[in-house]
């Protein structure tokens, strides 16, 4: 023994853009989301876009990530085309089994390019909640629209007002031994009404030296009103709003109980 104590050298995540956040924990988030349930997630989906009917099968997934739904939403029959603002997340995505299936593009959604026609959108996981404010939702909103065909459907999962207050009371720890992690929510330091999520990972090599990795992701707050009014202003015309809580899709969505909420719209023709 030399007497020396653990010590920590603090690196900090200094671009704090959501392309920057996600290459830069591509490699673990698997790793890190291995307890998230991709199997329920997508057949919820599958279920909406049952009951409100879309004219096809080409599929559009929005903030696609490392591809765990849009593999899923290929076995299930779909063609996909999966678009993330992280290339190495879609790097990640590109090695699954199955992926060979899924067209992987990377694009910011707020500046969707030209990818064809397609019958259905969907932004499994929150991704909307990222952008700043309602020009960047509107910016969005209109991206999808614009590669629906007529009658296409679109649906949007949104974090509630009861997800972004609850939220700052949120605490993870998670220890494997030469790496543990501290997740916690916080109150926005941007939106009044939103949230933020504070990542502290800890990785050692030796057990003495230890390595703090921060991040800090900034979620918004979209009132039910103000997507209603950008979906229509995005030539969308809503049809429901469903509600998730406790893992349960909830035929109205109720913004001081549930978790999220499932927004789902049309394009008229």
């Amino acid at each position: 023994m030399d007497g020396r104590g653990p010590t920590v050298t603090d690196l900090r995540a200094t671009d704090r853009s959501v392309q920057a956040i996600y290459d830069s924990i591509a490699d673990t988030y698997d790793h890190v989301t291995r307890r998230n349930d991709y199997d329920r997630w997508v057949a919820l989906y599958l279920g909406l876009i049952e009951r409100h009917g879309a004219p096809g099968r080409r599929l559009l997934d929005v903030g696609a990530g490392t591809g765990q739904a849009a593999v899923r939403f290929a076995q299930a029959g779909y063609r996909v085309t999966a678009v993330d603002v992280s290339p190495e997340m879609l790097r990640q995505a590109r090695a699954k089994p199955g992926a060979g299936q899924v067209r992987f593009v990377v694009a910011d959604v707020r500046e969707l390019p030209d990818l064809g026609r397609f019958d259905v959108a969907v932004t499994l996981g929150e991704p909307f909640i990222y952008l700043r404010d309602e020009q960047e939702l509107s910016a969005a909103l209109r991206g999808v629209s614009a590669l629906l065909t007529p009658g296409g459907l679109v649906v949007v999962d949104l974090g509630t007002a009861g997800f972004h207050q609850r939220h700052p009371s949120r605490v993870v720890v998670e220890d494997g031994g030469n790496e543990f992690a501290v997740v916690r929510g916080a109150s926005s330091r941007r939106d009044p009404h939103g949230s933020d999520y504070l990542i502290d990972r800890f990785t050692t090599d030796d057990g003495i030296t230890w390595r703090r990795f921060r991040q800090r992701h900034e979620f918004s707050y979209f009132a039910p009103e103000v997507v209603g009014r950008l979906l229509g202003e995005a030539g969308l015309t809503h049809l429901a709003t469903h509600g998730l809580h406790l893992g349960e899709l909830i035929e109205e969505a109720d913004e001081e109980l549930h978790r999220k909420s499932f927004v789902v719209a049309r394009k008229p023709g």
